[in-house]
């Protein structure tokens, strides 16, 4: 059995760390409010407390109302009153559905939620931080949406080929005449027919087992968007006796969609190639 992974242990001793900080400070914050909720109240029986007659109920109805204001104010929310940093570190704690639910629960909630360093902490815990020294233009929050778009994209056009559908394949290349395919084999393929014929050809090859597709896993999968313009790499592993192979796939946004618009796949060049299919 392995060792322990010494990093491991300290970032869980970290993260412990970090939640019991946010632990006292709430409890911090809610013993303060509750000491100056009762304050406030002993106030105002003092500033009442010579008022007689009809004008007691009045002046009581009004401090009340007055109270609820200030109360609100000071108290606020216990999200509010934490440090900006302890915030973003217990939101980094949450994943992309998550951060989006809890954006759409109230204002403090979304203005903690919709942070861009919350964000940011996200993008390079999901994806890649080959993109260090990127600025987006939209933010973070818009950052993220795009590229997981593209990764799904991405997924998409792989689990086609698992499922060996030409009809698939066809609605998700663009149909223009710039488009290419550049194989292991070292053939080009350019223009939509071009391609899509060569997809039906390596389906109707199949492989033994399931129907027509081909089994493939992906790993260093990275993504890099430009505007209208994206490319992921990544290392695939096909059960063949060849392989397994660097590939680079470009997606252009056309019409509310992304297309996939190049594909190029070569052999990884290795001694030893590794078999993840054992």
């Amino acid at each position: 059995m392995d060792a322990a992974d010494p990093f491991s242990l300290r970032s869980c001793l970290i993260a412990a760390g970090a939640t019991a900080l946010c632990c006292l400070c709430a409890t911090w914050v809610l013993r303060l409010r509750a000491g100056w909720k009762e304050k406030k109240i002993q106030q105002r029986q003092q500033q009442l407390c010579g008022c007689g007659g009809s004008g007691g109920e009045g002046h009581m109805e009004v401090g009340d109302k007055v109270a609820e204001a200030e109360d609100r104010q000071a108290g606020g929310s216990m999200v509010e009153q934490l440090a900006p940093e302890i915030t973003t570190h217990a939101l980094s704690y949450l994943d992309y559905a998550s951060l989006c639910r809890l954006s759409m629960t109230n204002s403090v909630m979304r203005k903690a939620a919709n942070d861009d360093g919350a964000w940011k902490a996200l993008y390079h815990k999901d994806f890649n931080v080959e993109q260090e020294t990127v600025t987006p233009t939209n933010g973070w929050k818009a950052y993220y949406a795009v590229t997981k778009a593209i990764m799904d994209v991405n997924v998409r056009f792989y689990n086609i080929i698992r499922e060996g559908s030409l009809q698939a394949m066809s609605y998700l290349w663009l149909n223009a005449d710039y488009v290419k395919c550049i194989h292991e084999s070292g053939g080009i393929f350019i223009g939509y027919d071009a391609v899509i014929d060569r997809w039906a050809l390596i389906f109707s090859w199949g492989i033994p087992g399931d129907g027509h597709g081909i089994d493939v896993q992906l790993q260093n999968v990275r993504a890099r968007i430009l505007e209208d313009v994206a490319w992921v790499t990544m290392d695939a592993y096909i059960d063949v006796d060849f392989g397994p192979f660097r590939v680079t796939n470009v997606y252009e946004f056309h019409d509310g969609q992304w297309f996939i618009v190049h594909h190029h796949s070569s052999v990884m060049m290795q001694e030893d190639p590794q078999n993840i299919f054992g």
